[in-house]
């Protein structure tokens, strides 16, 4: 369309035409015309029916690992970040909302905190009170100084051992709807030559972005702005628009530079909280979150628990997979159309895009609906149900006496392009040879699991050494991606490798305690994260696959570690761990 438009106003044949650097460019007579010149006449052009796309041999950004352009000003402190937004007149506030998730505000006195020199204002919220203050700390101070008076709601007393009858009375529910039936899943079970059943448990998981949560408001009579590093400007404008009672149109967001987000910005909480005290105030509210409260208030991955029964042939190969699901519903809040008569479809996940070729499966699900907010983490349902599915796969390995990736390549026969990308794993890992001998005294295994997830394929091996208390070191990492069409190789690379340590993190220290009706953790003192020390030596291939679309690659590096690492611990120690943290399983680093 831009060509047809700049062939018009040239008076020469499009043919002729050559797009580059944004700009239209005749080459034979060194004439250009702008994207932007162009713009406007160019829309007016009738799409064309068909679309030949550039060659590959023709690419010139597309394949190469182009150096990102933000990186130079995250790295002298240039980039401005939702915590460093100045304007005129700006106050700062910070907020504490209930403890218990499901409590309301009744009353909070706002003289302690007015004593504070900085302090504004005390503004009273639904759930929360906020002190606003010349700077950051005067407001926390302040805050620390209220003594708010919450109702007391049925769930105050809930608490982790309430979390396992919920997660277990989900997994047993009479009449469960069935979410995914395929083939003959009862016929099978009977006439497998045995079966074998796995249960596994997850905990809720917390996001602690480096960025604390926040965004800054200006509320006006005719409009609103929002500063803040979001994931999607939509929840927000939504969310703020209903509670101001104005018109989306007047709303104006405003996105900084993201200090982290894996879901949690996709929210809208901090900025309607945002809104609302800027509103009262009257002038422009910067507010920001203490590390308790971006905790303690978060959306936090769901916890879950499985059981799959797996009705099994004579050669130990899966057959049939009888499959119960109990966790909760991140849809039933944000997309509440989507769960009807008790059904969350996204629950599916890793199995309704299971690579393996299992003739009979079948999905049971007991929703989880407790109160405790959940949210979007990253790669969302696959982060827990490929925890669920491919330790099953590598313990059925294991009683058939055969390695996990011998055995899945059994389970994925005439799949080319997962095959191929085993094969170079095995390459890449070394797992066709023995392991090197550790440090004496301690055990060494290694472990390996299989992922597709957000049109991406990724598979890892993990190799760990375990001393003789118990005392894990996780040495190296194996990672082969096939994200179909790669664009930059370099960021692929790059997301596997955060991936790798944020799924290390989660699976051997992540999880948040249920307690009184909120959480107990409540700061890094008492979450624990991986530390530099700790990160294992991260080996990263990048494979395309020509035919396919590019996948997603800042998700789907994640799910396939925890397998692979409690497939690991179980060849060097013998134990299979079936619930995470490892930590919290008789082990430690």
């Amino acid at each position: 369309m831009f060509k047809a438009t700049a062939a018009a106003k040239f008076k020469i044949p499009a043919s002729s035409l050559t797009a580059e650097h944004g700009h239209i460019v005749h080459a034979a007579s060194g004439r250009s015309l702008s994207f932007a010149a162009l713009a406007e006449a160019a829309a007016r052009q009738p799409p064309p029916n068909e679309v030949t796309l550039k060659p590959k041999a023709q690419w010139t950004l597309m394949g190469t690992s182009a150096a990102r352009l933000d990186t130079p000003a995250k790295v002298d402190g240039s980039a401005g970040f939702g915590v460093d937004v100045i304007l005129p007149d700006l106050l700062v506030a910070t907020i504490q909302a209930a403890p218990v998730f499901t409590a309301r505000l009744l009353s909070v006195d706002p003289a302690p905190a007015m004593k504070i020199p900085g302090v504004q204002q005390v503004v009273a919220l639904d759930n929360a009170v906020a002190v606003v203050a010349t700077g950051y700390w005067p407001a926390l101070r302040g805050l620390k100084t209220l003594a708010p008076v919450w109702d007391t709601p049925a769930r105050a007393h809930y608490g982790a051992s309430d979390l396992a009858l919920d997660l277990e009375s989900g997994l047993n529910r009479a009449n469960a709807p069935v979410l995914q039936s395929i083939g003959d899943v009862d016929s099978a079970m009977k006439a497998a030559a045995r079966t074998a059943v796995f249960e596994y448990t997850v905990p809720y998981l917390t996001h602690a972005c480096m960025e604390p949560m926040n965004a800054t408001a200006h509320v006006r009579a005719d409009s609103v702005d929002i500063w803040m590093p979001g994931q999607g400007h939509t929840t927000v404008i939504e969310g703020v628009a209903k509670a101001l009672s104005i018109d989306p149109l007047s709303i104006h967001v405003h996105r900084t530079f993201l200090g982290g987000g894996f879901g949690r910005r996709g929210e809208g909480d901090v900025a309607v909280q945002a809104a609302l005290i800027a509103k009262q105030v009257g002038r422009p509210v910067k507010l920001i979150w203490s590390r308790e409260e971006d905790i303690r208030q978060d959306f936090y991955r769901p916890a879950a628990k499985m059981r799959i029964m797996a009705g099994l042939d004579a050669n130990n190969l899966p057959v049939a997979l009888d499959i119960s699901n109990a966790v909760p519903s991140i849809s039933k809040r944000r997309f509440p159309d989507a769960v009807k008569d008790g059904k969350d479809m996204s629950a599916l996940a890793a199995f309704n895009d299971s690579p393996y070729a299992i003739a009979h499966s079948r999905m049971r699900f007991g929703l989880v609906d407790n109160g405790i907010p959940v949210g979007y983490w990253r790669s969302v349902n696959h982060s827990q149900n490929v925890f669920f599915r491919e330790p099953a796969i590598n313990e059925l390995a294991a009683r058939a006496k055969q390695d996990g990736l011998t055995f899945r390549k059994a389970l994925l026969a005439g799949n080319t392009r997962i095959l191929t990308l085993l094969d170079a794993l095995i390459r890449l890992a070394a797992f066709d040879k023995p392991m090197a001998a550790g440090i004496p005294g301690t055990r060494r295994g290694r472990g390996a699991a299989l992922s597709t997830s957000h049109g991406s394929i990724v598979a890892q091996v993990v190799e760990v050494s375990v001393a003789a208390d118990n005392a894990i070191t996780i040495d190296r990492v194996s990672c082969v991606a096939d994200v179909g069409t790669i664009v930059n190789p370099g960021i692929v690379s790059a997301q596997m490798e955060s991936s790798i340590i944020d799924g290390l993190s989660a699976a051997m220290f992540g999880g948040m305690t249920p307690k009184n009706g909120g959480m107990a953790e409540g700061n890094f003192s008492e979450l624990r994260f991986m530390r530099l020390a700790e990160a294992p030596e991260m080996r990263v291939e990048v494979r395309d696959w020509p035919e396919a679309a590019p996948g997603g690659v800042g998700e789907p590096g994640l799910p396939p570690v925890a397998p692979a690492l409690i497939a690991a611990l179980a060849q060097a120690t013998g134990v299979w761990l079936r619930t995470l943290p490892v930590v919290k399983q008789g082990f430690s680093v």
